[in-house]
């Protein structure tokens, strides 16, 4: 299973996450991170422009790395820009001639800037970019983009055992050839806050978070074994993505990954956490 997880690297460039207690990552703690990664057989890094300085870390930790990784950006579009310029920025600060994807940030820039998907598309064909494709945080958005049928490589959603919007449209995208990227298995910390020590805005999501912790005892597994396992049995899941606060992190989720079993024990229970309401589910809807 360890090899269906991509390192996200957000944490390398800002202090994220609502349980994160340690800030951003030191610049040598990052490069045990990565080459830990690496010993374990992670192949995929993700990374934006949006993410601080983490590209810039990156482009300072992974020439001595080896096996090399594979590595995903993201670029948020700006008047005055051109994909480009984008593309060439990630890959000076990330001192590689190519990477394996280049994903919109936003969704709306793909809507805003009509012009750029040619743009992007002609920069593949060059060879800057092996795929391209979105980040994304509603259904509806891939919903639009296969009804108008423009060609994408590669799509990162948000999937959990409280998110599961998007379950009906993986083999959709798999169907269609597109490698599918999920992240926010955790929900960015907040599975594993006190349920009772939430902020207000967050309040709702304590039932079901103190349930996800019952769930967890009664199988005898972390809580963080359960969520990756429920992301990783999913067979149209190419990837992944866990950011970490550090080493220590980082051993917690490799050994969660290599416990599918607890999932299956406890896959009933987990179905039921399931969440419709987009405000809990949408970090930047949250109202803390």
């Amino acid at each position: 299973m360890t090899s269906r997880l991509a390192l996200g690297t957000v944490q390398f460039g800002v202090r994220y996450g609502i349980n994160n207690k340690k800030g951003r990552l030191s610049g040598s703690e990052a490069a045990a991170v990565i080459r830990r990664a690496a010993a374990a057989g992670i192949d995929t890094l993700d990374t934006s422009q949006a993410y601080g300085e983490s590209e810039a870390v990156l482009g300072g930790i992974l020439p001595g790395i080896s096996p090399a990784f594979r590595v995903v950006s993201k670029f948020i579009a700006a008047p005055g820009h051109t994909p480009g310029d984008l593309l060439s920025g990630s890959l000076a600060r990330l001192g590689r001639k190519s990477l394996y994807a280049f994903l919109y940030h936003r969704f709306s820039d793909f809507r805003d800037y009509p012009a750029w998907y040619d743009e992007l598309l002609g920069l593949k064909a060059g060879g800057g970019v092996e795929k391209l494709g979105f980040s994304v945080y509603y259904p509806e958005e891939i919903q639009s983009l296969l009804e108008k049928g423009v060609g994408f490589d590669l799509v990162q959603v948000p999937y959990s055992v409280f998110d599961r919007r998007f379950e009906p449209l993986f083999p959709v995208l798999k169907k269609a050839g597109v490698e599918v990227h999920v992240r926010s298995v955790f929900l960015q910390g907040l599975a594993f806050m006190d349920p009772s020590g939430l902020p207000p805005g967050l309040a709702a999501m304590g039932p079901k978070i103190g349930r996800l912790r019952t769930i967890a005892q009664k199988a005898g597994a972390p809580v963080s074994a359960l969520c990756l396992g429920f992301a990783l049995r999913d067979p149209h899941v190419d990837r992944v993505v866990i950011g970490v606060d550090g080493l220590d992190d980082l051993e917690n989720n490799l050994s969660g990954s290599a416990r599918p079993g607890d999932t299956e024990k406890a896959l009933q229970d987990l179905l039921g956490l399931s969440e419709k309401n987009e405000e809990l589910l949408l970090p930047f809807k949250w109202k803390k």
